[in-house]
């Protein structure tokens, strides 16, 4: 005679499916969301290079410092790292008249070098 209910072992057959499908969706998910930020990261660096090259147009030289780019109204607010809310690395060169863009990307199949201190992608115009 059987009793109504589960066993104990189709109960633990049946947790473990979940904990194996949750455990996928929870890496896709961590996955996706690094390529997001990563995509927000380039496209960042990409308004705020067309805003050099826009205060190169008005000026001799690029800014000495990236947050001139909101003092002079080449950028409403400056954009930052989307998961460390740090501003991205701005080098102009010595006579200002070229610079480098870095950032730290978390997906490595996003990176193109190694720039030292962990920032991995780099927008120059030299």
């Amino acid at each position: 005679m059987r009793k109504n209910g589960f066993s104990f072992i189709e109960l633990i057959v049946v947790m473990t499916i979940i904990v194996v499908i949750s455990t996928v969706a929870l890496v896709n998910y961590t996955g996706s969301s690094k390529k997001a930020r990563d995509t927000r990261r380039v496209s960042d660096l990409e308004k705020i290079r067309m805003s050099l090259e826009i205060a190169r147009q008005t000026g001799a030289t690029y800014p000495q410092l990236i947050v001139g780019l909101e003092t002079g109204n080449y950028l409403s607010k400056l954009p930052v790292d989307p998961k460390t809310n740090i501003n991205y690395r701005y080098i102009p060169t010595a006579d200002y008249f070229n610079y480098t863009l870095d950032s730290k990307m978390e997906d490595l199949g996003s990176t193109n070098g190694d720039w030292g201190l962990g920032y991995n992608y780099r927008v120059t115009n030299l």
